[in-house]
């Protein structure tokens, strides 16, 4: 049985210990202190791309002045009793959680026959040469089982120092904190990881000067340790061009996603670094050799048509857009169904490298939607494209096409 209870901040020193009252468990938690023979191991940032995995201990050490003198052998925890973290990340939230347990050497602490003493196990920072308590949980040494002492869970939620935990103290005490039998203390083994993100581009690219134009590029999380990455962003900078920043959001571990990122180019040439980070630490970079091209003649005036498509150019617009196309709604665990419809796309300006990209539609709500138009000039009477919408009642609608000049 695991319960916590009301205890007292206690100082061990030079093999006394003091005991006085306190007037919170949270108080009492934070205010114990255990002399330890090590110094403090560095902590992650808590805003990079670090995750926690995994934490180890192994108590071999008594704190001075442990066990004791008088305490029987059932009160005092023998060596090698070996303490287990696990961590996770709520998927949506982020927050970190954490699972312990210790398992005791050769049996470890013998039951008591009467229910008066607890095993505790007390997780903290270190501060110098002392661990300093942040939580603390306790098992009744008459009811544990003989495999396991302690064992718990939580989160960052009630715990923020979750996170730079590095030490904890196995100890025996009374049910009212006042006599510590028996303590031990060791630092924790902290295992961690971060994603590993590669990101992939065109080694160059050819782009009309002074028009913002999109670069293809893919980010891979190939983390061995199955760690996933969040707000994931590419960035970008380069004397001579001016770059608009891609975000991925995230990105599970052994997978991957493709993008572009905007780019203006400022001068006949110019090298665009590309960096790929995670909760702002950079962890992969590319960079694309950029050279001018002419801007191409624009487009001719008229209606342009492809099976299903038409719309015309006009003053260096394209105008009344429709597509009459197939219509997949709905999914798992009912059946998908089908339907074609007629869609539109507002007026919508050819830049001077004739490839136009337009989004449209509304946020929040049963009823929000989006649709997308990529459509890109090829000739003065040629052009390639795809339209995108996505609706209510999980309905999408893909559909790429060749419109033509009609003549």
């Amino acid at each position: 049985m695991r319960r916590i209870v009301s205890i007292v901040t206690v100082v061990v020193s030079g093999g006394a210990v003091t005991a006085t009252a306190a007037a919170s468990p949270v108080a009492a938690e934070e205010g114990r202190s255990f002399a330890m023979r090590s110094t403090a191991s560095p902590h992650p940032r808590a805003a990079d791309a670090t995750r926690l995995l995994s934490a180890t201990a192994t108590f071999t050490t008594r704190v001075v002045g442990m066990p004791r003198p008088g305490s029987r052998p059932d009160q005092q925890v023998l060596p090698g009793a070996r303490l287990d973290v696990t961590y996770g990340y709520h998927w949506e939230t982020d927050v970190l959680s954490y699972h312990y347990e210790i398992r005791p050497a050769n049996a470890g602490v013998r039951p008591d026959p009467e229910p008066a003493d607890y095993v505790g196990l007390g997780l903290g920072v270190q501060s110098g040469t002392s661990c300093s308590l942040d939580t603390i949980s306790y098992d009744p040494t008459s009811r544990f089982f003989p495999e396991r002492l302690v064992y718990g869970t939580g989160d960052a939620t009630a715990k923020p120092n979750a996170g730079r935990w590095d030490c904890a103290v196995l100890l025996v005490e009374n049910q009212d904190g006042s006599v510590v039998h028996d303590a031990w203390v060791s630092p924790l083994t902290v295992t961690s990881a971060k994603p590993q993100l590669e990101l992939s581009s065109p080694r160059k690219d050819r782009l009309v000067k002074g028009v913002w134009t999109r670069i293809p590029v893919e980010v891979a999380n190939t983390s061995p340790e199955g760690v996933d990455a969040r707000d994931v962003v590419v960035t970008g900078a380069g004397k001579g061009v001016k770059v608009r920043q891609a975000a991925f959001g995230a990105l599970d571990a052994q997978d991957d996603s493709k993008g572009h990122v905007w780019a203006k180019l400022l001068k006949p040439k110019a090298t665009l670094r590309l960096a790929v980070s995670e909760k702002g630490e950079s962890l992969g970079r590319a960079k694309v050799k950029l050279t001018r091209r002419p801007a191409p003649a624009p487009p001719r005036t008229g209606t342009w048509k492809a099976p299903g498509v038409d719309f015309s150019v006009r003053a260096g617009k394209v105008r009344g857009f429709r597509i009459f196309t197939q219509t997949t709604c709905g999914g798992y665990p009912g059946i998908p169904t089908t339907t074609n419809n007629t869609y539109d796309f507002p007026t919508v300006r050819i830049p001077r490298n004739n490839e136009v990209v337009g989004s449209d539609g509304t946020q929040g709500g049963d009823a929000a939607y989006s649709v997308h138009l990529d459509l890109e000039f090829v000739s003065r009477t040629k052009a390639r494209g795809k339209f995108s919408y996505y609706g209510p009642a999980r309905c999408t609608a893909v559909d790429g096409f060749t419109a033509k000049l009609k003549r």
